[in-house]
């Protein structure tokens, strides 16, 4: 994605700007914001569906804007702190890096300042009221993600491999990671050779709540034990929003395709 189409997305989605000057910062309100924030929004001339999911712990936040069935089509991530606008109250957000996925990420010069009111867990955020637009302002409301929500068991069924970049047999390793916790598929001296391959890999994530992210590294090599070093043949990075049930397809290289599956149980 190019800097200036993430910066206008990022200007309609992240919620809106203030101009004004600050007066002072109120660093305890980040405990009022900690947490996941699920807003519901569609597209004015598509009419799609889409999340946006705003989560802040400590001074850092992602921000990811997800479609229907999972796909990831922004993601952002930086520090946030609050501050005081007199009589409003506004968090700020700097040192964002943005891009399609976790995966792909550049720095955003474009710091943004949030006014936002708090009703127990419900955010309501004025959107596009900071400058002129081509978007028309309005107010977009956040529902905290109750706690109660999470404490589903994330499996990542399979992998279906349609091509690799790979001439011969090859091995594989899949990290991937929810939070804290880092799971690994790697069966020590598999060889694999065909296109169209399904693997199953059965990693099992607990307690994961809805809309969390899963950032995963895949490594692919030709040679038995180096697919899980730092000189293997090719490297394939990524991350999907966890639904109740989904695929996401991944196209890494010209000559890699392949597909995740996963769900909740």
């Amino acid at each position: 994605m190019k800097k200036t189409k993430l910066i206008h997305a990022l200007a309609i989605l992240l919620s809106p700007l203030s101009l004004l000057s600050p007066l002072s910062t109120w660093a305890n309100d980040l405990d009022a914001l900690a947490g996941r924030w699920v807003a519901q929004a569609s597209d004015p001339a598509s009419g799609q569906a889409f999340k946006q999911i705003l989560e802040i712990k400590k001074n850092r936040f992602t921000f990811e804007v997800v479609r229907n069935g999972g796909a990831t089509a922004l993601y952002a991530e930086g520090d946030v702190k609050t501050e005081s606008y007199q009589p409003f109250k506004a968090a700020k957000f700097y040192n964002i890096r943005g891009g399609t996925s976790a995966a792909d990420l550049q720095s955003v010069d474009d710091d943004r300042t949030v006014i936002y009111t708090l009703n127990g867990d419900e955010m309501m955020a004025a959107v596009n009221f900071d400058k002129e637009r081509t978007e028309p302002a309005k107010v977009t409301r956040y529902v905290k993600q109750a706690v109660a929500e999470a404490g589903k068991t994330l499996v990542i069924d399979k992998i279906v491999m349609h091509k690799t970049p790979q001439s011969a047999e090859w091995f594989l390793c899949f990290d991937a990671s929810v939070g804290e916790v880092t799971k690994r598929f790697n069966v020590p001296d598999k060889a694999y050779d065909k296109d169209e391959l399904t693997i199953v890999t059965d990693l099992t994530f607990p307690n994961v709540p809805p809309d969390a992210t899963c950032k995963f590294v895949m490594k692919l090599d030709d040679v038995a034990g180096d697919e899980c070093g730092e000189d293997m043949d090719n490297r394939s990075a990524g991350s999907f929003t966890i639904t109740d049930r989904g695929t996401q397809e991944f196209k890494p290289e010209g000559q890699w395709r392949y597909t995740l599956q996963w769900h909740w149980k």
